[in-house]
Formats: C-alpha cells, sequence, structure tokens
C-alpha cells in the first residue's frame, strides 16, 4: 500500500483536537445566538417604546389644540360679548322707544 503519513495515535489525537474546537465552536454559536435573539427583542422594545412616545407626542399636540380652542373661544366670548350684550340692549331699547313705551 504505501507508506503512512500519520500513525494511528496521531489521527487519534488530530480528531480529538478538532472534535473539541467543534465543541468550541458550537458554544460559541450558541452564545452568539442567544446575544443576537437578545438583541432583536431589545429592538423590537425600542420600536414598542417609539410606537409609545409617538403616541404620547400626539395627545399632546391633541389636547394642546384642544386647549388653544378653549382659550380662543373664551377670548372671544369676553372680547365680543359686551358689544352683543350692548347692541341686544340697544336693539330693546330702540323697539321700546319706537313703540311708544
Amino acid at each position: 500500500m504505501g507508506e503512512q503519513w500519520y500513525s494511528n495515535k496521531e489521527l487519534f489525537e488530530q480528531i480529538l483536537e478538532m472534535k473539541e474546537g467543534m465543541q468550541k465552536l458550537s458554544e460559541e454559536l450558541t452564545r452568539t445566538t442567544e446575544t443576537i435573539k437578545k438583541y432583536n427583542g431589545l429592538r423590537e422594545e425600542l420600536g414598542e417604546l417609539k410606537k409609545s412616545v409617538a403616541e404620547i407626542k400626539r395627545w399632546e399636540i391633541e389636547q394642546r389644540a384642544k386647549e388653544l380652542e378653549r382659550n380662543s373661544v373664551g377670548r372671544a366670548v369676553r372680547d365680543w360679548g359686551g358689544w352683543i350684550i350692548a347692541l341686544i340692549m340697544f336693539i330693546l331699547n330702540l323697539t321700546k322707544m319706537l313703540s311708544g313705551g
């Protein structure tokens, strides 16, 4: 047959080294997979937090708009209310005077 490159003992030792290397590689792959799962979970949480923050901001904007609307209606009543009452009183007095009362 031919000359043997390695003895059976050397081949066995190389196989054992390869086996240990494969086990270490498998452990590293497991840790990497776990790390990736954690990272993906964090990204999902971050996405949910971003949605929550966006909803809160939208709600705050809506509340401010409602407040401004209420303030503008209140301001309009305050600014124009006296004029409207004065006009109503003027019309009532004018109708009283014209009716002879």
